[in-house]
């Protein structure tokens, strides 16, 4: 089963290694949170840092790899189709006056970052959780009304943002809720040597 959490953190883990090997600082570039509280104040620990939120979750309707029977012993066990969701993910350079000009430059970091390492796999990266073959990340273009709403419902006022799609998160589980037999009696005959 995967875990958002788990994925988003290890992104942001990578992206911020590759910011601090570029530009050393002592915290941290990138932030996996929200950009207010729940009452709508701002969340300071986040000031100078590049924000990286989930503004919405989708499922993929484009794949199809459903095996309604796993073997299991003498039986098949008949499991529910797996479903991949997709993340829609904001990276918000939150960097103010006099440091304005910086979040623009981790921004741009984050992109080129982006665009040399679109896909994650377990191979480039072992920390994903068991049963993830490969997560992409894709810029989305929003217009500059999608980008008013995105932010709105965010609850904050626009600054340098990005936004992305990391896609085919799946969520499959191994619960059974049925059982069957293999047909019997079907036996296989020997082609006649000669």
């Amino acid at each position: 089963m995967s875990d958002i959490r788990n994925v988003l953190e290890v992104i942001c883990r990578q992206v911020n290694e590759y910011l601090q090997n570029i530009n050393r600082r002592n915290d941290d570039w990138v932030v996996l949170s929200s950009i207010v509280d729940h009452r709508g104040g701002v969340n300071e620990a986040i000031q100078d840092k590049v924000v990286m939120t989930v503004y919405n979750i989708t499922r993929e309707n484009t794949i199809s790899t459903y095996t309604p029977a796993r073997p299991g012993g003498d039986a098949y066990a008949i499991v529910s189709p797996p479903i991949y969701i997709n993340l829609h993910l904001m990276f918000m350079a939150n960097f103010f006056e006099k440091n304005y000009s910086e979040g623009l430059a981790a921004i741009s970091v984050l992109i080129s970052y982006f665009q040399q390492h679109p896909c994650f796999t377990p191979f480039n990266t072992p920390e994903l959780q068991p049963g993830i073959d490969k997560l992409t990340l894709e810029m989305e273009n929003l217009t500059p009304v999608d980008v008013n709403y995105v932010m709105g419902i965010l609850g904050t006022k626009y600054l340098p943002s990005a936004f992305y799609k990391l896609r085919l998160l799946p969520f499959d589980s191994n619960a059974m809720w049925a059982r069957t037999y293999g047909a019997m009696g079907l036996g296989v005959s020997e082609a006649p040597q000669g």
